[in-house]
């Protein structure tokens, strides 16, 4: 489960004197991305490192891979994944979520082989996808700045916290493998991701300012996560 260090760690982050003492939710209202002279540079290398690299990588995965296999592996990870959800969803407090979450995972671990098939899918089980960044805005807490991590990508203070969470816990399932099993399971999976991301990310780059357009699009995004998409006037400027 989710370690008491790394939720005082979070805490840490958010109720700190100094980032107390400024008045962490009025910061940001007038300019979602203070750190624009910073991010746009890192935004730049992103992009030239995916455009040459990541994205080839995927389009190929994409266009020589059988889709049965590659259905086969997303179905496989977004199993895994439902661990990761179930724990936020209980954390969320949302019941009649958490229980379907749990009996999406049962059906297709067993009867799903692993979870290589989602027979839960086609027994109305709706998957829904959580994580500890949106639980973190569930109870309240101010995303903060925006910023651009390094091959990552975008995110917010809150997320970057959330996203050390999802990442260094048990209930990360690939974490319990041996070193290299996780570097190959975790390399299969971010192809798997970029792959979902391709006509996204073609349609940000065909915009006349992709910076930006990442930007806003991220964080509506993630305040629709957070909101469950319901509308809470989180308008943006852009």
């Amino acid at each position: 489960m989710i370690k008491l260090s790394q939720i005082s760690l979070v805490l840490f982050l958010f109720i700190s004197p100094s980032y107390a003492a400024t008045g962490p939710i009025n910061i940001y209202l007038d300019d979602v991305d203070p750190l624009e002279e910073i991010n746009r540079p890192i935004f730049e290398f992103n992009q030239t490192l995916d455009q040459n690299l990541i994205e080839p990588i995927a389009i190929s995965y994409r266009d020589e891979t059988p889709e049965s296999i590659k259905k086969g592996i997303s179905n496989f990870f977004s199993n895994l994944g439902d661990v990761s959800t179930l724990a936020n969803q209980i954390l969320q407090l949302k019941v009649e979520d958490s229980f379907v979450t749990l009996s999406r995972f049962i059906i297709n671990t067993t009867i799903g082989l692993a979870g290589i098939f989602d027979p839960a899918s086609e027994l109305g089980l709706t998957k829904k996808d959580e994580d500890f960044g949106q639980t973190l805005g569930v109870w309240g807490f101010p995303e903060g700045p925006y910023f651009v991590i390094p091959i990552l990508g975008p995110s917010t203070l809150r997320d970057t916290a959330g996203l050390y969470v999802d990442m260094t816990s048990d209930v990360n399932l690939i974490n319990n493998l041996d070193t290299n099993r996780e570097i190959a399971a975790s390399s299969i999976k971010a192809v798997d991701k970029r792959v979902e991301l391709l006509p996204a990310t073609d349609l940000i780059n065909r915009s006349f300012d992709p910076y930006t357009t990442m930007r806003s699009s991220y964080l509506q995004k993630r305040r629709n996560d957070v909101n469950d998409g319901l509308d809470k006037n989180n308008s943006l400027d852009f």
